[in-house]
């Protein structure tokens, strides 16, 4: 029985070891238009898998979301007596955080508010490492059929003949680590194009969690993960 115990506990630690999240967030400051305030306690409402939840604004305006699967959300800010504030198409992407400030108008009645498209910012200060991300409409698009192929049209990412291994950044062929759904590939695996939701590729500063990577890491998210 101890044996089994032991055993039972060392498979644990190993998957544990092999797995690694695969999530993001989104974070945000809630403001007054006018006056450029920070509105405490605001409600932030989302869907996700057809559930509406929500979080509220911390005494500065702040609002943080966590974890979120990659893929698009979009936000409904309200507060007591201002307009509500629709952000649509908010994209997250694994291991990033996305960055969306809302600015909201005062107003004595209860109007519809404005719906925005969520546009991502020249400059963001979510990514930490160096990323490059392939979206959903983006590989639905592409002409390449595996995910390799798709890779390497990602800067710092070389590929010798098409089909073949990749070099990320000078690197080995076999310094590619690949995770999918936050699991860490070992061997050939085979995903269709169809079923991705989006690929990230992180080709220098890899985040500590991917410590045996010594090449590039690739992120694979797929639609069925997405929805869970």
């Amino acid at each position: 029985m101890k044996t089994l115990k032991i055993t039972f506990a060392l498979m644990l630690v190993l998957w544990a070891c092999s797995s690694h999240a695969q999530f993001g967030e989104i974070r945000g400051l809630v403001t007054d238009v006018d006056s450029k305030e920070p509105l405490p306690f605001a409600t932030v409402t989302y869907d996700q898998n057809g559930t509406i939840k929500g979080v509220t604004t911390d005494e500065n305006g702040q609002y943080k979301i966590k974890p979120l699967a990659a893929g698009k959300y979009d936000l409904t800010i309200s507060y007591v007596g201002y307009t509500p504030y629709k952000l649509s198409g908010v994209s997250v992407s694994a291991e990033k955080v996305t960055y969306a400030d809302v600015t909201m108008k005062a107003s004595g009645f209860i109007l519809p508010g404005p719906t925005i498209t969520w546009e991502p910012p020249m400059i963001d200060p979510g990514v930490t490492a160096v990323m490059d991300v392939i979206s959903a409409e983006e590989i639905d698009q592409a002409i390449e059929r595996d995910v390799v192929s798709l890779v390497a049209n990602t800067a710092g990412v070389y590929q010798r003949e098409e089909g073949g291994s990749i070099n990320v950044r000078g690197t080995r062929e076999n310094a590619t680590l690949y995770v999918v759904d936050g699991i860490k590939m070992t061997g050939g695996f085979t995903i269709p194009k169809g079923a991705i939701q989006e690929i990230s590729v992180l080709s220098g500063g890899i985040p500590a969690q991917f410590g045996d990577a010594t090449g590039g890491v690739v992120i694979i998210t797929t639609k069925s993960y997405r929805m869970k």
